[in-house]
């Protein structure tokens, strides 16, 4: 029984080839081999595997050897060989095509994502190929290291290979942008952000990592990164080099991880960037294994609205 990429007239083809090939001993011709390196990638672009494809052309040679005379049948095993290189060789090269392609695709979304660049309704359709629901709340997560990151680098398969380990496949987008790490994920699934962070905090050797806060539609991912953005500016411009944690007031709950139960002073990352005066509000600090709350030493008293 045949795959459904594997034609009749291919195999056809496939059977004539051999037998022309064995009558004389000599090797695949060039169009010979790009025949087949064809019908390799055809059977890619139909979703055949490559050992269902393998098995198929076996079948073949099997009939084909039937009807040579035992000189001939002598030459079929190099003429297979040659023929499943190619095979293969097509198969592998319509499979690269795809993947860059797939990659090209994710890459311009998560562009038209993080900067709002594409409509609305577009996008979001779009996002529901990732694995996104925009019409849900997210928060995004950035972290940023010593060198710039990759898609393929390894801290970002180190990282991911963390997250699926604990959580399994989740509504959630992991990927880089300016070298950075970026992850995007459900804002009621603060759980898994802080495990990016420590994860990401781990994988960079002590790089900054900022949380945003979680903002329903489209926009809310654009501000929500916007916020994590500045929030590993203000970290820069403070000269953080350890890990604090951050909460401020009424204007922006963003948190730089992974934190230390030491007393620091929460600041508010607007007005620190625009007066430079400190949070009126007690903050609080993270460690891996335990949350514990950090008053600072100045106004004890919360703002309204504060959270």
């Amino acid at each position: 029984m045949t795959e459904p990429g594997t034609s009749g007239n291919e195999l056809a083809a496939y059977a004539r080839i051999l037998t022309e090939v064995c009558a004389t001993g000599r090797r695949l011709s060039r169009d010979e081999t790009a025949t087949l390196r064809a019908h390799g990638e055809r059977a890619a672009e139909a979703g055949t595997g490559l050992r269902a494809l393998v098995r198929d052309r076996l079948a073949a040679a099997e009939e084909v050897r039937a009807g040579l005379d035992r000189a001939a049948a002598g030459h079929l095993l190099t003429a297979v060989t040659q023929a499943v290189d190619a095979f293969a060789e097509g198969h592998e090269r319509a499979q690269r095509l795809a993947i860059r392609q797939q990659e090209a695709a994710r890459r311009e979304f998560i562009d038209d994502l993080l900067y709002g660049r594409n409509d609305t309704g577009q996008l979001a359709a779009q996002a529901e190929r990732f694995g996104l629901l925009l019409s849900h709340a997210h928060a995004v997560a950035v972290a940023e290291g010593p060198r710039p990151y990759e898609d393929g680098s390894a801290v970002t398969r180190g990282v991911e290979a963390a997250l699926i380990a604990r959580f399994g496949y989740r509504r959630i987008l992991l990927s880089t942008k300016h070298g950075r790490l970026i992850c995007v994920a459900p804002g009621d699934q603060g759980g898994f952000l802080r495990h990016f962070a420590k994860q990401a905090y781990a994988a960079t050797d002590g790089g900054r990592v900022a949380i945003g806060r979680a903002h329903p539609g489209v926009g809310g991912v654009v501000q929500s990164y916007e916020e994590a953005l500045n929030a590993l500016e203000v970290a820069a411009r403070m000269g953080l080099d350890g890990p604090r944690c951050c909460t401020p007031p009424t204007c922006w709950s963003i948190r730089c991880w992974p934190a230390t139960a030491r007393r620091w002073p929460t600041w508010c990352a607007r007005c620190w960037t625009r007066c430079g005066r400190p949070a009126a509000a007690p903050g609080r600090c993270w460690t891996p294994s335990r949350r514990t709350s950090t008053p600072v030493a100045w106004p004890p008293r919360r703002p309204a609205g504060c959270r």
